[in-house]
C-alpha cells in the first residue's frame, strides 16, 4: 500500500507526498491543468509547445544549456508532457539533491524568459517533431482515430497541433496562455520517493511564490450521435497497414470504466488475450495487437489497435469486430474475468515500485479529479466487477453504429470497409 499526505499551501497549490525512506532517489513532479482542450484553432498546439520553452530559460537560469548542465552535473534526468486535459513536468534526482531539482522546476514556472528568438528557433524543433511523428503510422494513427471520433473540436484536434499555427504563435501569445492556465491553484506540486523531514518547508520556500493566474476551462465536448460506421483512410504507401478500431466509451467519472478497463484486458493485453491469441497466434495476421480503454474528462475512447499484413486487413478487421461482438453476445468466463483481476494487480504493484509512475498517478488524478481514489480504493472496485457487467458493456458499446475506424496505408475507398463494419 502506497500511503500519500495532501495539504494545500497558502497560494492554493495543493502540495502532495509520498515517503519512501527505502530509496534514495526522488521525483519532484509538477501537474498543471492545461493542454490542448484549452486551445483555439489559432493557437492549437500552444501547450505542447509552451512545455519546451519552460526548459528554454528562466532568470535564474537563462539558457537551455545552462539547465541541462546543472541537471547533468546531479546525475539527475528530467522531462515534461502534454496531453489533452493535462500538462506535468518532473526532475528525477537523488534524494541529496531534492532541492536543486524544487528551484530548477520553480525557476522555470515563475519566471521564463520567453524569449522571441527563442520561439522562433524552437518552431522548426516543434515542426521536425511533427514530423516524426507523421512518418510512423502505429503512433500517427492513434492521433487519427481521435480526430474520427471526436470531430473538429478540441477534443479531436492534435497535441502537437497545426503546422501553420505553430508558425504563426508569437510571445504574447504564451504569455497570455500561461496566465489564463498556469494558477497555483490549478498544479499539484508532487514529492516521491526519499523525503526530509522539513519536505513541506522546502516547498513553500520554491513554490510559495508562484505567480497568480486565471483558471480557465475548457469548452465542454458537443457529442454527435452516430447512426452508422465512420471509416477515415490515410493514404499512405506501406506494406503494412496500421489500423485502429474503436468506440466512444466511459468518462473519468463513470461507474463504468472499472468494467471497461478490465474488458480491455481481456481482448487486448498480454499474450494469452483473445485478441492477441486470435489475431497472431492463430492467424499470423499481425506482430502487434492490443486493446486499451482511456477516459477523459467528459468522454472516453475504447480501442483496438494493431500493424496487420496489407493482403489479410478484410480479414483482420472482421476478425477484430467477431471478438468484440462475441463478448457482447456470450460474455466472458470467470476464469478470464479472474485473470484479468490478478493482472491489473500486478501491473499496479510493478508499476507502483517506479517514484516516476506514482508521481504521474498522484499528479494527474488530483488535477483532473480535485480528488485521488488509492490503490486500495482503484483494487476493490476491480475485484467488485461482476461477469454480468462485462457482458453489459460489451453490449452496450460493440454496436455496429457506434464502430469507428481508422486506417493508415495505401488505400482510397472507405467503401468495402464501411460495408464490413455494418455486416
Amino acid at each position: 500500500m502506497v500511503n500519500h499526505k495532501t495539504k494545500t499551501l497558502k497560494n492554493g497549490l495543493t502540495l502532495i507526498t509520498v515517503d519512501l525512506p527505502h530509496l534514495d532517489s526522488v521525483t519532484t513532479f509538477i501537474s498543471v491543468g492545461a493542454g490542448s482542450r484549452y486551445e483555439t484553432r489559432r493557437v492549437n498546439g500552444i501547450s505542447h509547445f509552451l512545455e519546451h520553452m519552460f526548459f528554454k530559460g528562466s532568470k535564474k537560469y537563462p539558457t537551455a544549456e545552462e539547465i541541462s548542465k546543472i541537471v547533468d552535473s546531479i546525475g539527475a534526468i528530467n522531462n515534461a508532457a502534454t496531453d489533452k486535459e493535462i500538462t506535468y513536468y518532473w526532475i528525477k534526482s537523488s534524494a541529496k539533491h531534492l532541492e536543486t531539482a524544487s528551484d530548477i522546476l520553480s525557476s522555470m514556472l515563475k519566471e521564463p524568459l520567453m524569449v522571441a528568438e527563442e520561439i522562433e528557433r524552437e518552431k522548426g524543433v516543434i515542426l521536425e517533431e511533427m514530423r516524426m511523428y507523421r512518418d510512423d503510422p502505429a503512433r500517427y494513427s492513434l492521433d487519427l482515430y481521435e480526430m474520427l471520433q471526436f470531430g473538429d473540436q478540441p477534443l479531436g484536434w492534435e497535441v502537437i497541433g497545426t503546422e501553420k499555427a505553430i508558425k504563426s504563435m508569437k510571445r504574447e501569445d504564451f504569455l497570455e496562455y500561461i496566465n489564463s492556465l498556469y494558477s497555483p491553484e490549478n498544479m499539484a506540486l508532487i514529492y516521491v520517493g526519499k523525503l526530509p523531514k522539513n519536505i513541506e518547508d522546502i516547498a513553500r520556500k520554491y513554490f510559495l511564490d508562484l505567480p497568480k493566474a486565471r483558471r480557465s476551462k475548457f469548452l465542454p465536448y458537443k457529442q454527435v450521435k452516430q447512426s452508422k460506421p465512420k471509416v477515415s483512410i490515410h493514404y499512405k504507401k506501406t506494406e503494412q497497414v496500421s489500423l485502429v478500431f474503436g468506440v466512444e466509451a466511459y468518462d473519468r467519472n463513470n461507474k463504468k470504466r472499472y468494467a471497461a478497463s478490465l474488458l480491455s484486458t481481456i481482448l487486448g493485453e498480454g499474450m494469452s488475450s483473445r485478441l492477441f491469441i486470435q489475431i497472431r497466434e492463430r492467424r499470423g495476421l499481425a506482430y502487434r495487437v492490443k486493446a486499451a480503454y482511456a477516459p477523459y474528462v467528459d468522454s472516453g475512447v475504447f480501442i483496438v489497435y494493431a500493424g496487420l499484413k496489407l493482403e489479410k486487413i478484410e480479414e483482420g478487421i472482421r476478425v477484430i469486430k467477431e471478438e468484440l461482438e462475441k463478448v457482447a453476445k456470450e460474455g466472458v468466463t470467470s476464469e478470464e474475468l479472474q485473470k484479468a483481476k490478478e493482472m491489473e494487480r500486478g501491473h499496479l504493484a510493478l508499476r507502483s515500485e517506479s517514484t516516476n509512475f506514482l508521481a504521474t498517478h498522484f499528479g494527474v488524478e488530483f488535477v483532473l479529479d480535485r480528488k485521488i481514489e488509492t490503490f486500495d480504493e482503484y483494487l476493490q472496485q476491480i475485484e467488485a466487477v461482476s461477469l454480468e457487467e462485462i457482458q453489459e458493456i460489451a453490449k452496450e458499446l460493440f454496436r455496429s453504429e457506434r464502430y469507428n475506424l481508422q486506417l493508415v496505408g495505401p488505400f482510397k475507398s472507405p467503401a468495402k470497409f464501411e460495408k464490413i463494419l455494418s455486416e
